[in-house]
């Protein structure tokens, strides 16, 4: 069976074909969903822009959004930590040999 197969997303009035994972297809059908939602309140709160502003601006706040989740996921504070917890405990235990 072939995992891979074509959807046709509808983003900003456009629809855009693309061949996925079969797995990723709710995946990719709610980021479309997200991003028309995003189009659709800037166009209502800025509507004298251009189509072209709406979508960069949408591609910031996605791009903005993408960059604190990795900042949230940043697990190298933990890591440094528990890697200095460690070498005070191998300290301390080579003091006791």
């Amino acid at each position: 069976m072939d995992d891979k197969f074509e959807i046709k997303l509808l983003v900003g009035g456009i629809y855009y074909p693309l061949t996925i994972d079969r797995k990723d297809e709710a995946l990719y059908r709610e980021a479309a969903r997200r991003i028309n939602d995003k189009l659709s309140r800037y166009r209502e709160r800025f509507p004298q822009l251009s189509e072209e502003k709406y979508f960069v601006m949408t591609a910031i706040h996605i791009s903005l959004i993408n960059q604190m989740w990795e900042q949230h996921n940043d697990t190298s504070p933990y890591k440094n930590r528990i890697e200095a917890m460690s070498a005070e405990i191998d300290s301390f235990l080579d003091g006791k040999s």
